[in-house]
């Protein structure tokens, strides 16, 4: 019995152990915070709101610097950001609670709800151009690789002459962007030109959540904004997230920032309207604020549920998490539905455990959800173009304060 007894208190002593080195100290993010200032003071951003949440509960939250760097606006905490691309894991969970309701199946060919993917060929080389000659489709897109970037498709976002007139067809000029009134304008684009890969056959960054989006409103039979406001946003008291800006809360939007010709901080010529917006897209669109974003990763790390309200059930999450693409991507890093996701962390210089995944926008927002360390971590700023430097160091603050 003393054996038993002993064991058991040395059992009990290293989870203690465990949980303490997995609690996170929130003084070990001083430096964290002053790089932060630091790069607001010497003009690379013009305000920056952090957010790290553990165990359900916020740690961390700071917010520095100026929603308008020109005329020194304070950035106020809580404020409204253009997500871009961290629109697209709103739209995967939405595309994954049709799965759930038996509406759409992973494996079901695309066509089935967008007729337009079925005379698609595959072209030859994309430095020639959209025009390039090209092979047949060996196989047809299902679901499953539109949620996974394996479908194909481009972005539009790369150098080739192939995405350079993608981009052109889809989104026009950076600073002239295309007068788009719904979302199949812009799909009309990118269903005009090849592939650039066989389906499934690689991993490839791409406009795929567009598709889905298109599928969410033709399956569903609701507009896509109403969609997800009645079985995302709402379930999720997400009341701050959406398409267009409520014109009462236009003044806590933070502004788009870049560098002008010599390197100085300046806003972009060109804003994102903040209302009138019809084009309700996957790849990007809508807008929110820190705790509706926090609220919309609650409910990831809590399996599909928050409040009392489910949105996913838990095995369907996990899956959304687990890497789907093998090693397509690399050795470390794969994608799962929706989400990049980190799943060997023995040849990856992230601090990172395995398991944690995570996403981004093109004006540096980033989030990610650490599953292992019940972390979430959400970084918000409006800026580009795009890099990773903040990503990395919020990575590095987060790991480096756990105990």
């Amino acid at each position: 019995m003393k054996k038993i007894i002993s064991l058991s208190l040395l059992l009990l002593c290293q989870l203690t152990i465990v949980f303490a080195q997995g609690h996170l100290n929130a003084t070990k993010l001083n430096d964290f915070e002053k790089y932060l200032q630091n790069e607001i003071n010497t003009g690379q951003i013009g305000g920056i709101e952090v957010l790290i949440s553990q165990q359900n509960e916020i740690v961390w939250h700071k917010t520095l610097g100026y929603s308008n760097a020109i005329k020194k606006t304070p950035l106020e905490e809580n404020s409204i950001y253009y997500l871009q691309s961290m629109t697209k894991p709103i739209i995967s969970v939405a595309i994954m609670q049709l799965v759930e309701k038996g509406l759409i199946n992973l494996e079901d060919k695309a066509k089935k709800y967008v007729p337009e993917l079925a005379d698609l060929k595959v072209i030859i080389d994309e430095n020639n151009g959209i025009d390039s000659p090209t092979v047949e489709r060996e196989s047809d897109i299902t679901i499953h690789q539109l949620l996974t970037h394996t479908a194909g498709f481009s972005h539009g976002l790369g150098e080739t002459k192939f995405d350079k007139e993608l981009f052109k067809l889809m989104y026009n000029e950076l600073f002239d962007p295309a007068d788009h009134v719904k979302l199949e304008e812009r799909l009309a684009g990118l269903f005009s030109v090849p592939l650039i890969g066989q389906p499934g056959e690689k991993w490839h960054y791409s406009a795929s959540p567009d598709v889905l989006a298109l599928i969410l409103q033709r399956v569903s039979k609701q507009p896509i904004n109403d969609y997800l406001n009645t079985h995302i946003f709402t379930p999720l008291e997400m009341n701050e997230t959406g398409y267009n800006v409520p014109e009462k809360e236009t003044n806590r939007v933070m502004l788009v920032h870049m560098p002008d010709q010599n390197g100085a901080l300046t806003l972009s010529p060109l804003q994102v309207p903040l209302q009138g917006n019809t084009v309700y897209g996957g790849t990007h669109g809508l807008f929110s604020s820190m705790k509706d974003y926090l609220r919309f990763c609650q409910m990831l790390l809590n399996g599909g549920a928050l409040g009392g309200q489910r949105v996913l059930n838990p095995e369907t999450v996990k899956m959304m998490q687990q890497n789907q693409v093998g090693e397509r991507i690399g050795l470390t890093r794969g994608f799962g539905y929706g989400f990049g996701v980190l799943y060997n962390t023995d040849d990856d210089p992230s601090p990172a455990n395995s398991g944690q995944f995570y996403w981004g926008g093109f004006f540096k927002t980033h989030f990610f959800i650490d599953p292992k360390a019940e972390l979430i971590a959400i970084l918000m700023t409006q800026k580009f173009p795009n890099s990773e430097e903040y990503i990395v160091a919020l990575n590095r603050a987060v790991y480096g304060a756990l105990e």
